[in-house]
């Protein structure tokens, strides 16, 4: 399945967490230790995947080693597209009635998983100046056409394209978390 052509590189995950308890406890039905084999798996398979994933920061109990596990998952599963999202809790749920983590400390473990994910995406980004690949045109504005590649990684492109089109394209520079491209 991973082989066939149809199927685009780019994965995103519901991790939610890096440390085994905090899935217990979240009751997520993966471990740590299967998120890092799948993306290996993947990667061994397709070389040119990324990953994205869902991590909350500061569920309840989390200690700083807990923090620590996911930090350092960001690197175990190569993770380059983040959604960080601080824990607050719902009303009735089991997490409402467990220790809760400070705020303060909710906030800050969130800045610093975006920061983390943050450099993965520019590395990531850096990499691609001078590669080919084909962009998935999805808007136009003006002269300009936007859309995105088979990583999903948003591309601006300097000429009126029409949407929907699949253009081949060259990597040229980085804006704003966007690669620059022209076509070829």
């Amino acid at each position: 399945l991973l082989s066939e052509e149809r199927l685009m590189p780019h994965f995103h995950l519901s991790l939610q967490a890096g440390n085994n308890l905090i899935l217990k406890r979240m009751k997520r039905r993966h471990t740590r230790e299967q998120a890092i084999d799948f993306c290996n798996k993947v990667l061994s398979i397709k070389k040119n995947a990324t990953f994205g994933a869902d991590i909350i920061a500061g569920f309840p109990t989390e200690t700083n080693e807990m923090f620590y596990d996911s930090l350092r998952l960001i690197d175990e599963c190569n993770l380059t597209h983040l959604h960080v999202f601080p824990y607050s809790p719902r009303e009735g749920t089991p997490a409402e009635r467990m220790p809760q983590v400070e705020k303060n400390i909710i906030k800050k473990r969130a800045r610093e998983l975006r920061k983390k994910g943050s450099e993965k995406m520019a590395n990531y980004l850096l990499k691609k100046i001078g590669h080919q690949d084909k962009i998935l045109i999805e808007q136009i504005e003006g002269s300009t056409s936007k859309g995105k590649d088979q990583n999903f990684i948003k591309v601006k492109i300097n000429e009126k394209i029409n949407e929907g089109d699949i253009v081949q394209c060259i990597y040229t520079d980085i804006q704003n978390d966007i690669l620059l491209a022209k076509r070829i």
